[in-house]
């Protein structure tokens, strides 16, 4: 069950943490607080159908929230939280939590490159194993056309070879019809680690322009 975390605090520097914790499988932003309507990390909540409130007081009566991260500079709206939240709830400060978003990140990237290079390995072998196994198909094809052409030339004697050799390029045309598939699935998975890569350089750039 995805753990629900609720931000109060949605500045511009709060922002990247927000975008960064909204790529993380497992937890689901339940609400982002911030008293100023026009917060950038509001902006960002409501473009990504999050719920947000002005309302920062009342964040502990939001249903189901597991965590709350303080985001808000200095520790006086937390001990404030500390003080009226129920034992379901726990609560971060802003540099608790910046070092666990410190953890996320380094494991949301390294991760995904991991992946990436995993990705980029397989597919280049997949693509070596398709070259390979289509000059296979294409001698047997070679080797096919030949048995038919002497199975002709012996006439009646050669019919029972004749029908081995038709078979064979029967398999042959099969093959060929399953490596176009595979190499159309190959694509895809290429796609993906592309849309990958492009989500990795998107965040990276993100916390660029935050810094």
């Amino acid at each position: 069950m995805a753990q629900r975390i609720a931000f109060v605090g949605a500045s511009r520097e709060d922002l990247n943490i927000i975008q960064l914790i909204h790529q993380i499988e497992g937890i689901d932003i339940a609400l982002v607080a911030d008293e100023k309507k026009n917060a950038p990390g509001l902006k960002f909540a409501v473009e990504h159908q999050i719920p947000v409130t002005s309302a920062i007081f009342d964040v502990v009566k939001y249903p189901d929230i597991d965590i709350i991260a303080v985001l808000l500079p200095g520790n006086d709206f937390y001990n404030y939280l500390l003080s009226v939240a129920t034992p379901s709830h726990t609560i971060f400060n802003r540099s608790q939590f910046m070092f666990i978003s410190d953890i996320f990140n380094l494991f949301f990237v390294s991760t995904y490159k991991g992946i990436e290079d995993k990705l980029l390995y397989n597919t280049g072998e997949i693509r070596k194993a398709i070259v390979d196994f289509s000059a296979i198909t294409k001698n047997i094809d070679i080797l096919a056309i030949n048995a038919s052409i002497e199975a002709a030339r012996a006439g009646e004697a050669g019919k029972g070879f004749a029908v081995v050799a038709s078979n064979i390029k029967t398999l042959v045309k099969d093959s060929r019809e399953m490596l176009h598939h595979i190499k159309s699935i190959l694509e895809k998975i290429t796609m993906v680690n592309d849309e990958m890569a492009a989500l990795r350089g998107r965040i990276a750039e993100e916390q660029e322009n935050q810094e």
